[in-house]
Order: structure tokens, then sequence, then C-alpha cells
């Protein structure tokens, strides 16, 4: 069968079965109104006249065919063949132009073989024209007539527009009875090359005088509303396979209905989908979705929806947590940034409701200095470092320090007598331990 019938039937790309009939060396099919394979001696024919000439004497669809199996077998073109003899004669005998005209060959080819063969260019010698060749204006070519009354290209021109006589133009022939039979006998292509006309002439003549033939298509049914719904929702092949259409049919449908391709990894946007833009955080909208957050945002700005303002839907819920945990702590469990929960609390002017970072009261002010700054800041619920900047900010002495330095007189008492430490304790005021401690370093430090 054709490679189009398969693919309906069984569902493949025509590159796949192309491919896989290749790789089986299967031929293409072709039947007995499709186009035949090339014979040996109409091969032969490449390149001896025009490719659109020779495509209706060898009854081929179009000039590309025979063009495009002229270029891979490396046959030059009718206008770059080898001159003959014949040809070679006619040089220098009319104009270059006349010359290429009558032989189908380029006017710079022609003048380059003459000037290679040594020929003068042509000099006409003007002669009064005749009733007879006035005639002959305008019913063929001017290089036709000019071939026949022997006169240049350009003489003949002049004289037909002197007249004012329009040019020849190639009309469409008629059509005849026994052409017009045809066209319900035989498929358009068949038809097309039997009379040497174009496919698209024999489909039009059939339409304008509502003939059908053997290949007829019959016209595809209006679409529907639950068909146009399924646009977009599958590929165009498995569509047109479930609703008894083509895929060319479908895919056309779908671009007009501007309803994008099917892909499994990036599904058509809906309209309940698109009314949530804007009315969150694209994150958020993304969740509810089950989408990515930089495809929501996107489809956003391809719709000219403003972004989801932050200051203007706070909740009283997500208020009431700002000051509660740091900033950035706060932002993260809202999906808000960081500048916009500070911006918020502090417009709102909530304090950070952190133990380590609230503000001083006066009672806690007044204990400053009292006690060492780590007894203090245990007592408070602060950090030892917070105490400290607060102390030397209000410049409070430390009065009553945790560790009471050595002085030197006490130094001179421990080392200098033979006291006890007993003793030497209750003399400068030091526990008995203190004293003891201070007796080794010193000691220790010595024997170093």
């Amino acid at each position: 069968m054709k490679d189009r019938d398969f693919q309906r039937r069984f569902g493949r790309s025509i590159q796949a079965i192309a491919t896989k009939r290749s790789l089986l060396q299967i031929p293409c099919f072709f039947g007995a109104n499709g186009p035949q394979p090339w014979t040996h001696s109409q091969l032969r024919l490449l390149g001896t006249k025009p490719d659109h000439i020779l495509a209706k004497e060898l009854r081929k669809p179009s000039a590309a065919v025979v063009q495009r199996k002229r270029r891979l077998l490396g046959i030059p073109h009718f206008r770059n063949r080898p001159w003959t003899a014949a040809e070679q004669d006619l040089l220098g005998r009319r104009t270059d132009r006349q010359i290429a005209l009558e032989l189908g060959r380029p006017e710079r080819a022609v003048r380059e073989r003459r000037r290679q063969l040594g020929i003068l260019p042509f000099l006409y010698s003007p002669k009064r024209w005749t009733i007879a060749e006035e005639q002959l204006l305008g019913k063929e070519p001017d290089f036709i007539v000019a071939k026949r009354l022997k006169r240049t290209l350009t003489s003949v021109s002049a004289k037909r527009e002197g007249f004012g006589i329009p040019p020849f133009e190639q009309k469409h022939r008629p059509w005849t009875q026994e052409e017009v039979a045809l066209l319900k006998l035989f498929p358009a292509a068949q038809v097309a090359r039997l009379l040497a006309r174009t496919t698209d002439a024999v489909k039009i003549q059939r339409r304008l005088r509502g003939i059908t033939g053997p290949d007829h298509v019959p016209v595809a049914p209006d679409w529907t509303t639950r068909e146009l719904k399924l646009l977009g929702m599958a590929p165009d092949q498995e569509l047109a396979r479930r609703l008894g259409r083509t895929a060319a049919a479908v895919a056309l449908r779908r671009a007009k209905e501007h309803i994008p391709r099917f892909d499994p990894q990036r599904r058509a946007w809906t309209r309940a989908e698109e009314k949530l833009l804007g009315t969150a955080s694209d994150p958020e909208v993304a969740k509810i979705i089950g989408r990515d957050s930089s495809t929501v945002s996107d489809r956003r700005r391809q719709l000219r929806i403003p972004p989801w303002n932050a200051d203007a839907y706070w909740s009283p819920s997500q208020i009431e947590l700002l000051g509660s945990a740091p900033d950035r702590q706060i932002a993260q469990r809202l999906g808000r940034s960081l500048f916009s929960v500070q911006n918020k609390r502090l417009k709102m002017r909530i304090p950070m409701r952190n133990p380590a970072n609230r503000p001083w009261t006066k009672a806690e002010t007044k204990l400053i200095g009292t006690m060492p700054d780590h007894d203090l800041a245990r007592k408070l619920g602060r950090h030892p470092s917070a105490v400290v900047s607060r102390r030397r900010a209000l410049r409070i002495p430390y009065a009553n320090p945790r560790y009471l330095w050595w002085k030197a007189h006490e130094l001179r008492l421990l080392l200098r007598t033979s006291l006890p430490d007993q003793v030497v304790a209750r003399r400068i005021g030091r526990s008995l331990n203190a004293v003891k401690l201070k007796r080794g370093k010193l000691s220790r430090a010595a024997q170093k």
C-alpha cells in the first residue's frame, strides 16, 4: 500500500515508514494510476529538452520531478547542453538574442560561443516592411516572427509597438467534450498527464462543472463543540484517528483556534488557571495549579497581569507572625521576600518579639553594673554581649565584676612572707581556695 495509507492505518509517521521500507529494501508502491518509475529511454531524454516540456511529453506530474531526477543523475540543464554543428551554423546569421530565444540558451552563452569560434556579430541591413509581414505582428511571439521574416528581434518588437499591437499571449485552450468526458473516468493526476494540463486545472474544472472523479474526497463535516474541546489535548495524528479526519485538517483547525500543540511537558492553560494569576504570589499559584513558578510568571506577563502586591494582601494571621521570629524566617514561612516582611513590620511599627532583640526597659537598665554582666544576662534572658554593649553605650563602670584582679600589695604579701594561706586570705579579703590557686599559678610560672 502507499505510505500515506499505511500511516492512516497504523498511526506511524511518514518518515518512519519510509526509513523502515528503505532498510528492508522494499520499493515504494506506485499503483496503476500513480507515478510510474523511470525507464531507461526516459532517462536518456533528460537534458535534451527543457524540464517543463519534457514533463508534459513523459507525462510526469510536474517539471520539479524531472528537474529533481536530472540533478540526481548529474545531467546538466538543457540551456547548458553541448553545442551541436547545426546550432553553431546559426551563429552570426542572426542576432545573439534571437538565436538565444530560438535555441533556449542564455544570450551570454551564445555570445561567448560565437566569440570562441571567431564569428563576427550579425549586421542587420534595414529593409522595407510589406503588408503581409505587418499582418503577422502579435499573432506569434516576436522571436518566432523575427525568425520567419529573417529580421532582428528588436526590429520586430519596435514595429509591433509602433502600430500599438499588444504582445502575443499564450491563452488557455478551451476544454473539448472529449476532455470533459475524461474528468469522471480517471484520477486527476492521470487526466493531467493525458491532456498535458496541470492537476490544479483538472481539479478546478471538475469543481466548476460539478463532476466527481474516482479520486474525489468528500468534504469533511463541520467541527462540533465536542471535537473543538479535544484540540490540543492529544497529538494531532492521534486526534485525527479518533475523529476520522486527516492530521492536516486537525492541525489547521487547531492553529485557527489559536490552540497550542499538545506537549505533555507543557500543557495548555485553562481559563480557571489564568484567573488565579495575580491573586497571590507566583510560587503560591504554582503550588495550587501544579506548575513551575517561572512558567506562572511568564504566563502572567504575557497576559499583562500585574504582579501580586504583598502589602495589599496581608491577612490578620500573617500580620500576627510579624516580630515573633526573625524576618528571614517569617519571609520563608509566608513565601514572601525579606524586603516585603521588613517593610510591612516597620510600617506597622511592630517590634521584634525575639527575647534576644527586645528593647531595654527602665528596670533592666537600672540593673546594669550592679552585678557581673554574665550574671545579669542570665537573669534578664539576654545575650552577654548585649549586656556589655548596653553598659558601654551608657558609660556605666564595671563596679561589681565577677573576677577581682590581684593588686600589687596582695602579690607581695603572698610571695615575700611565709604566712599560711589562711592568714593571707583573711588579710586581703579573699577565699582560701583563691589564694591556693594563685600561689600554684605563680609557682608554675616561676619554674618555666
